[in-house]
Protein backbone atom coordinates (compact mmCIF):
# COMPACT_ATOMS: atom_id res chain seq x y z
CA UNK A 1 0.00 0.00 0.00
CA UNK A 2 1.49 3.38 -0.99
CA UNK A 3 0.17 5.18 2.12
CA UNK A 4 1.90 2.66 4.36
CA UNK A 5 5.17 3.00 2.44
CA UNK A 6 5.15 6.81 2.41
CA UNK A 7 4.31 7.31 6.10
CA UNK A 8 6.18 4.26 7.39
CA UNK A 9 3.22 3.33 9.58
CA UNK A 10 0.70 0.58 9.12
CA UNK A 11 -2.96 1.25 9.79
CA UNK A 12 -3.76 -1.24 12.54
CA UNK A 13 -7.40 -1.28 13.52
CA UNK A 14 -7.96 0.24 16.94
CA UNK A 15 -10.12 -2.67 18.10
CA UNK A 16 -7.33 -5.17 17.28
CA UNK A 17 -4.72 -3.10 19.13
CA UNK A 18 -7.03 -2.77 22.12
CA UNK A 19 -7.64 -6.52 22.18
CA UNK A 20 -3.90 -7.30 22.15
CA UNK A 21 -3.14 -4.79 24.92
CA UNK A 22 -6.04 -6.11 26.98
CA UNK A 23 -4.84 -9.71 26.72
CA UNK A 24 -1.26 -8.79 27.63
CA UNK A 25 -2.52 -6.72 30.55
CA UNK A 26 -4.69 -9.60 31.73
CA UNK A 27 -1.71 -11.98 31.51
CA UNK A 28 0.50 -9.56 33.47
CA UNK A 29 -2.17 -9.28 36.14
CA UNK A 30 -2.36 -13.09 36.42
CA UNK A 31 1.46 -13.22 36.68
CA UNK A 32 1.54 -10.61 39.43
CA UNK A 33 -1.32 -12.12 41.44
CA UNK A 34 0.10 -15.63 41.19
CA UNK A 35 3.57 -14.43 42.23
CA UNK A 36 2.16 -12.68 45.30
CA UNK A 37 0.10 -15.75 46.26
CA UNK A 38 3.10 -18.08 45.74
CA UNK A 39 5.37 -15.80 47.78
CA UNK A 40 2.92 -15.67 50.68
CA UNK A 41 2.34 -19.44 50.66
CA UNK A 42 6.06 -20.21 50.41
CA UNK A 43 6.93 -17.83 53.27
CA UNK A 44 4.22 -19.38 55.44
CA UNK A 45 5.32 -22.95 54.67
CA UNK A 46 9.05 -22.22 54.82
CA UNK A 47 9.90 -23.45 51.30
CA UNK A 48 11.73 -21.62 48.56
CA UNK A 49 9.46 -19.39 46.47
CA UNK A 50 11.31 -20.54 43.34
CA UNK A 51 9.80 -24.00 43.74
CA UNK A 52 6.38 -22.40 44.12
CA UNK A 53 6.91 -20.30 40.98
CA UNK A 54 7.82 -23.42 39.01
CA UNK A 55 4.73 -25.27 40.25
CA UNK A 56 2.48 -22.25 39.57
CA UNK A 57 3.94 -21.88 36.08
CA UNK A 58 3.29 -25.54 35.35
CA UNK A 59 -0.27 -25.31 36.67
CA UNK A 60 -1.20 -22.05 34.92
CA UNK A 61 0.72 -22.63 31.67
CA UNK A 62 -0.34 -24.13 28.34
CA UNK A 63 0.02 -27.72 29.55
CA UNK A 64 -1.97 -27.07 32.73
CA UNK A 65 -4.99 -24.82 33.16
CA UNK A 66 -3.93 -22.68 30.15
CA UNK A 67 -5.14 -19.39 31.65
CA UNK A 68 -2.93 -17.13 29.53
CA UNK A 69 -4.19 -15.67 26.28
CA UNK A 70 -0.85 -14.90 24.63
CA UNK A 71 1.41 -17.94 24.98
CA UNK A 72 4.37 -16.49 23.08
CA UNK A 73 4.47 -13.27 25.10
CA UNK A 74 4.20 -15.28 28.32
CA UNK A 75 7.18 -17.46 27.39
CA UNK A 76 9.20 -14.33 26.64
CA UNK A 77 8.12 -12.79 29.95
CA UNK A 78 9.27 -15.96 31.74
CA UNK A 79 12.61 -15.73 29.92
CA UNK A 80 13.00 -12.16 31.17
CA UNK A 81 12.40 -13.40 34.72
CA UNK A 82 15.26 -15.89 34.38
CA UNK A 83 17.44 -13.20 32.79
CA UNK A 84 16.78 -10.79 35.67
CA UNK A 85 17.53 -13.48 38.24
CA UNK A 86 20.87 -14.32 36.60
CA UNK A 87 21.68 -10.62 36.22
CA UNK A 88 21.01 -9.97 39.92
CA UNK A 89 23.20 -12.96 40.83
CA UNK A 90 25.94 -11.60 38.57
CA UNK A 91 25.84 -8.22 40.31
CA UNK A 92 26.64 -9.93 43.60
CA UNK A 93 29.74 -11.74 42.30
CA UNK A 94 32.79 -9.59 43.06
CA UNK A 95 36.07 -10.05 41.22
CA UNK A 96 37.60 -11.51 44.41
CA UNK A 97 34.79 -14.05 44.74
CA UNK A 98 34.99 -14.86 41.02
CA UNK A 99 38.70 -15.57 41.39
CA UNK A 100 37.94 -17.86 44.33
CA UNK A 101 35.25 -19.66 42.29
CA UNK A 102 37.74 -20.47 39.51
CA UNK A 103 39.35 -22.97 41.89
CA UNK A 104 36.29 -25.17 41.35
CA UNK A 105 36.19 -24.96 37.52
CA UNK A 106 37.79 -28.41 37.06
CA UNK A 107 35.00 -29.84 39.21
CA UNK A 108 32.44 -28.15 36.93
CA UNK A 109 34.08 -29.50 33.78
CA UNK A 110 34.20 -32.96 35.33
CA UNK A 111 30.52 -32.84 36.31
CA UNK A 112 29.40 -31.75 32.83
CA UNK A 113 31.67 -34.25 31.06
CA UNK A 114 30.85 -37.27 33.24
CA UNK A 115 27.12 -36.58 33.32
CA UNK A 116 27.05 -36.07 29.55
CA UNK A 117 28.97 -39.31 29.04
CA UNK A 118 26.68 -41.35 31.29
CA UNK A 119 23.49 -39.95 29.75
CA UNK A 120 24.84 -40.43 26.20
CA UNK A 121 25.78 -44.04 26.95
CA UNK A 122 22.36 -44.68 28.47
CA UNK A 123 20.62 -43.14 25.46
CA UNK A 124 22.66 -45.07 22.91
CA UNK A 125 22.74 -48.41 24.73
CA UNK A 126 19.45 -48.82 26.53
CA UNK A 127 17.10 -45.95 25.96
CA UNK A 128 15.90 -46.78 22.43
CA UNK A 129 14.35 -50.03 23.63
CA UNK A 130 12.95 -48.36 26.75
CA UNK A 131 11.47 -45.43 24.86
CA UNK A 132 10.03 -47.64 22.12
CA UNK A 133 8.35 -49.75 24.76
CA UNK A 134 6.97 -47.05 27.07
CA UNK A 135 7.22 -43.71 25.27
CA UNK A 136 7.49 -43.93 21.49
CA UNK A 137 9.45 -41.02 20.00
CA UNK A 138 8.99 -39.54 16.54
CA UNK A 139 12.30 -40.11 14.72
CA UNK A 140 11.62 -36.99 12.65
CA UNK A 141 11.73 -34.98 15.87
CA UNK A 142 14.66 -36.68 17.59
CA UNK A 143 16.55 -39.85 16.78
CA UNK A 144 18.28 -40.95 19.99
CA UNK A 145 20.09 -43.73 18.15
CA UNK A 146 22.06 -41.00 16.34
CA UNK A 147 25.18 -40.29 18.48
CA UNK A 148 25.18 -36.55 17.71
CA UNK A 149 21.57 -36.13 18.80
CA UNK A 150 22.21 -38.29 21.87
CA UNK A 151 25.14 -36.06 22.91
CA UNK A 152 23.09 -32.88 22.43
CA UNK A 153 20.25 -34.33 24.51
CA UNK A 154 22.77 -35.50 27.14
CA UNK A 155 24.35 -32.03 27.33
CA UNK A 156 20.91 -30.56 28.00
CA UNK A 157 20.33 -33.22 30.66
CA UNK A 158 23.68 -32.46 32.32
CA UNK A 159 22.68 -28.89 33.11
CA UNK A 160 20.87 -27.80 36.24
CA UNK A 161 18.87 -24.68 36.93
CA UNK A 162 20.62 -21.83 38.69
CA UNK A 163 17.26 -20.09 38.94
CA UNK A 164 16.27 -22.70 41.51
CA UNK A 165 19.59 -23.37 43.23
CA UNK A 166 20.99 -19.83 43.77
CA UNK A 167 18.08 -18.68 45.97
CA UNK A 168 18.24 -21.91 47.99
CA UNK A 169 21.98 -21.43 48.61
CA UNK A 170 21.28 -17.89 49.83
CA UNK A 171 18.29 -18.88 51.94
CA UNK A 172 20.18 -21.59 53.79
CA UNK A 173 23.37 -19.54 54.18
CA UNK A 174 25.46 -22.05 52.22
CA UNK A 175 27.03 -19.56 49.81
CA UNK A 176 30.11 -18.97 51.96
CA UNK A 177 30.78 -22.66 52.62
CA UNK A 178 33.14 -24.62 50.36
CA UNK A 179 30.31 -26.79 49.06
CA UNK A 180 28.24 -23.68 48.28
CA UNK A 181 31.14 -22.07 46.43
CA UNK A 182 31.71 -25.27 44.44
CA UNK A 183 28.00 -25.39 43.54
CA UNK A 184 28.06 -21.71 42.52
CA UNK A 185 31.13 -22.29 40.35
CA UNK A 186 29.53 -25.28 38.62
CA UNK A 187 26.28 -23.37 38.07
CA UNK A 188 28.07 -20.36 36.59
CA UNK A 189 30.01 -22.65 34.25
CA UNK A 190 26.75 -24.31 33.17
CA UNK A 191 25.14 -20.92 32.58
CA UNK A 192 28.00 -19.97 30.27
Amino acid sequence: DSDTLSTGQANIPEAETSLVLESVGQDLLIFLISSVVVTLISKASGISPILGYLVAGALLGPHGLDVFSNERADVELGDFGILFLLFSEGLEVSSQRLTKLTNYLPLGFAQISLTTGVITAALLLGAPQFFDRFLPLDEGFIDISNPTEAVVLALAGALSTSAFIFPVLKERGWEAENSGQAATSILLLQDL
